[in-house]
């Protein structure tokens, strides 16, 4: 594998709610985290009720959230979020944000204006129009080459979602709990958190609870991509390999899936051949930068990749973003 090291791109690893260079900046419990085309990192700082952005400095600044949980939409320095968590970027640059504990879906335009795309707000499982349409705790989000939103319905271990007109409508999962491939109506997820869209459309799902990373094809058909559903630690195969509470998912431009593997306290990967094998991470709980097989890490759970390919990693425990990316380029950026 190459020659990886991890590194920490902001944060003191302290709770706080502080703007600020890299050293200096506080968060409390980053759960995701999204990169523009320009290498903006935007975090969802959960616990502060926030959505903030790391720039190609390392400074720390506040897009939106006053800080104090509630559900209002209007300018970003007013608006409030309760428990946001998951989170991606549309062409055009509008921030989309699964705002958790207020069960909508939610978006930040260029000017910082927080507005609501679906979801009552009360808790529910209904599709049609978003300002009909009811969410579970919705957690993980992406966004389709054609704008479409796709949301983890977690607790309705669904996912769905929503056109351009706003309309909401179920993809696969049956409402039940389970761990059961095919057609999407009677496919079964078990508190689903992390979700990628790969270039076709195919989406990949982290399927938390069955410890499995599962795919969906343009069909709706759900199957199973890497893992036994034990829990374990185990690289190989992917219908050998074993993983322990999956949270964040992304994918390289070369396919390769990226997931976080949060309870192994470790990075790992899923290649074309179906293969997983570990990025980063000892397995120990820790807060260690260096080597990829000497770096620890402390339940970590949201991924990102920037389109220089290094991995950025919401470092939920240690309150801290960290990185993962080619030794060599550390070294020429300290140098």
């Amino acid at each position: 594998m190459e020659e990886l090291e991890v590194f920490t791109i902001a944060d003191r690893g302290e709770i706080g709610d502080k703007d600020g260079s890299g050293n200096e900046g506080m968060f409390d419990f980053p759960c995701e985290i999204a990169v523009r085309p320009d290498g903006t990192i935007i975090v969802v700082d959960t616990n502060n009720h926030k959505i903030r952005g790391i720039d190609s400095d390392g400074n720390v600044f506040t897009i939106a959230g006053t800080g104090e949980k509630g559900d209002k939409d209007g300018p970003g320095n007013e608006a409030t979020f309760n428990h946001p968590y998951g989170i991606a970027i549309r062409d055009d640059g509008t921030i989309i944000v699964s705002d958790r504990g207020n069960n909508k879906i939610r978006g930040i335009d260029l000017d910082g204006n927080v507005f609501t795309i679906a979801g009552t707000g009360e808790v529910g499982d209904k599709d049609g129009h978003g300002d009909e349409a009811t969410f579970y705790y919705p957690c993980g989000i992406a966004i389709r080459n054609d704008g479409t939103i796709i949301v983890v319905d977690t607790y309705n271990n669904k996912i769905k979602g929503i056109d351009l007109d706003g309309n909401v409508f179920t993809i696969a999962g049956s409402g039940k709990r389970g761990n059961k491939d095919g057609p999407g109506n009677e496919a079964t997820f078990n508190y689903p958190r992390g979700i990628a869209v790969q270039n076709d459309g195919t989406i990949i799902i982290a399927d938390t609870l069955n410890d499995k990373i599962r795919g969906i094809d343009l069909d709706g058909n759900v199957y199973t991509i890497a893992g036994t559903g034990e829990k374990g630690n185990k690289d190989g195969p992917g219908n050998e390999a074993t993983f322990n509470y999956l949270r964040g998912i992304a994918i390289r431009n070369d396919g390769t899936i990226i997931v976080v593997d949060t309870y192994n306290h470790k990075i790992r990967g899923v290649d074309l051949d179906g293969n997983v094998f570990t990025i980063a991470g000892t397995g120990e709980r820790g807060d260690e930068d260096g080597p990829r097989n000497e770096a620890t890490f402390n339940m970590p759970s949201g991924i990102a990749i920037k389109c220089d390919g290094t991995i950025i990693i919401a470092a939920m425990v240690n309150d801290k973003i960290r990185g993962i990316r080619l030794k060599k380029l550390v070294k020429s950026a300290i140098e």
